[in-house]
This record gives C-alpha cells, sequence and structure tokens, in this order.
C-alpha cells in the first residue's frame, strides 16, 4: 500500500498548495482541476482505509471534501426560479480554433438553436468571410485589427455598438458589445473576453491583468451586463474568483454543475470548464448547456437570461 500512500500524500499536497494560486503562477494552474482532485483522492483515500494506513487515508479523505467544498456549490446553488413571462436573451460563447475548418457546421449550430448574440473566439478571415456570406441575418462585426491573425467575432440580431480594446498579447483582449434584444425596452451590455492561456510566467501575468481588465470594466457598469467568453481560467483560479467579488458578479455555472468545455477531443475527467458567462444581479439565467465541439478543442457556451423584475427578490 506504500506504493499509494506516497501520489496519495503528494497529490493532497498539490490540491492544498493550489489555494495559494494568487502567489504562483504554476500553483493557479493546480487549482483548475479541483475535480480531478476530488475524484482521486476520494479513490485514494477509499482505498487505504482498508489497509494499515488509516490516519492516512483519513487525511486524505479530508483534503478530498475540501476539495469538494468548494465544487458542490455550483451544483447546490440555485440560479432562481425562472419566469417564463420575462424577456430573455440567448447568449453562444464558443472559441473556434484557429486551424478549424467546419464553417458550414458551426453555421446549421447557429442557425438551429437561434441565439441573439454570438462571440466567435480566435476567429480568422476565413471565419469572417463564412458567417458574413451565411445568410443567416445577423450583424456581423470583426473585433480584430487587420494586423492580427484572429480575434473575436460578433454577431448580434440587432444593430449593435461594438468597442474593440485589442486582441494583441499584451491588449486587454476584449470587446465590448451594447445592443437592444427583441422584446427589450433597455439595452444589454456585453464584454467578450479571451485573455491568454497561462502556459508559462508572463502568459500568465498578461492573463491575471486581462481579467482584471475585465474586473474593473464590470465594476464600473450599470444595468443589464454580462463578461463571457473563453477566459482561460476556471471557478476555482485566484483571477477568476476576483473578476466575480470586484465585478459583483454571479456565475452562470451555479445550479448547473460544472460543465467542462475545454479540451473536447480528450478523456472527460481531464476536462476543464474555462469558458464562462457572468451576468449583473439584473439577469438570471433559465438555461445553460453546452453544444458540440463542431471542429474545436472547446464546446460551445449557450446560456439563455432573462431580465428580472426589479419587485422580485
Amino acid at each position: 500500500m506504500i506504493l499509494l500512500v506516497v501520489p496519495a500524500v503528494v497529490l493532497a499536497l498539490m490540491s492544498l498548495a493550489a489555494f495559494f494560486g494568487r502567489f504562483v503562477w504554476w500553483l493557479d494552474v493546480l487549482a483548475n482541476f479541483r475535480v480531478q482532485f476530488m475524484v482521486a483522492l476520494l479513490v485514494m483515500g477509499g482505498a487505504l482505509l482498508f489497509s494499515r494506513f488509516r490516519r492516512t487515508a483519513m487525511a486524505i479523505l479530508a483534503v478530498a471534501a475540501i476539495n469538494l467544498a468548494v465544487i458542490a456549490p455550483l451544483y447546490l446553488g440555485s440560479p432562481g426560479e425562472a419566469s417564463p413571462d420575462s424577456p430573455s436573451v440567448r447568449v453562444m460563447s464558443f472559441n473556434l480554433l484557429s486551424s478549424n475548418e467546419q464553417y458550414g457546421e458551426v453555421v446549421d449550430y447557429i442557425r438551429a438553436t437561434d441565439p441573439d448574440v454570438v462571440l466567435l473566439h480566435e476567429s480568422s478571415r476565413p471565419w469572417e468571410t463564412a458567417m458574413e456570406s451565411s445568410g443567416l441575418g445577423y450583424e456581423v462585426t470583426r473585433a480584430r485589427s487587420e494586423d492580427l491573425i484572429f480575434g473575436t467575432l460578433v454577431m448580434t440580431k440587432g444593430s449593435a455598438g461594438v468597442l474593440s480594446y485589442g486582441f494583441a498579447e499584451g491588449d486587454p483582449r476584449a470587446v465590448e458589445v451594447t445592443t437592444v434584444v427583441a422584446g427589450w425596452e433597455t439595452p444589454i451590455t456585453i464584454l467578450s473576453t479571451h485573455p491568454l492561456a497561462p502556459t508559462d510566467a508572463e502568459r500568465a501575468a498578461l492573463r491575471d491583468a486581462q481579467l482584471e481588465f475585465a474586473a474593473e470594466w464590470a465594476s464600473s457598469q450599470t444595468g443589464p451586463f454580462i463578461v463571457a467568453g473563453d477566459m482561460n481560467a476556471t471557478p476555482w483560479s485566484w483571477p477568476f474568483r476576483n473578476l466575480v467579488a470586484t465585478g459583483d458578479l454571479r456565475n452562470s455555472q451555479i445550479g448547473f454543475g460544472v460543465q467542462p468545455t475545454f479540451a473536447a477531443s480528450s478523456n472527460p475527467f481531464f476536462r476543464v470548464p474555462i469558458d464562462h458567462l457572468l451576468h449583473s444581479e439584473q439577469l438570471r439565467v433559465r438555461e445553460r448547456w453546452l453544444g458540440p465541439p463542431m471542429g474545436s478543442d472547446h464546446f460551445p457556451l449557450l446560456v439563455d437570461l432573462e431580465l428580472v423584475d426589479s419587485g422580485s427578490s
């Protein structure tokens, strides 16, 4: 059993160290794997209960419970009771993958799901051309500058005001969209963001700064607003938690579970939720689901939200 004790203790220590990701970038990367830590520690701790290492097993299971405690709110929380009479908006956020060429499949899926706002990340010139010529009836806005290979493509059913904050490596990598959804009297504002993947210390620092930009943006907003995109961070990552707290945002995952979005081609056990939609208190989630990958390494995220009656709690 000693061969099981050593990896179990190492995993337990790694999962605890990940709570200090605010201070060390690679510890924050470890925080993205809370679900995997929890499952592995439950299995190992359970197996060790039937050995002479019972005290070690109890300690391992206690750490598994700590990981469970930070995951459970996604399942035990509630988005609130939906009101069928309230006007709603459907937002789709999808990282296409820059090398993806499944244009027709994506067009067909958008047509079938009929989102009010579509945010397509890692969209290159071929994708821009495909969407503009798709006949879907959306207003299509290119957010990237001509010197960049790809950026975020914004598609709205109605007219929209679109402000790009830049998609170069050191830019905020975000675009602001203001539009009025059919049946709504008030406009809704969306910040679509796609921070860098934290693959080294420099990129992690840039990712954190880009999420900090989103947090500051959210804290300055009034009325109904959304922050959505491929954030390259899970709900347990420090910059994500800071974004939620600073921007006074609500996570659309609450009540719907983990719903991992990346990597679509990997074993489901190793997938993590890095594509998100956060929203202000004026909005409530009616439904949230993932679509098929359609040639990408991400699953598209679709969320239906409704305006909260000012008289409701």
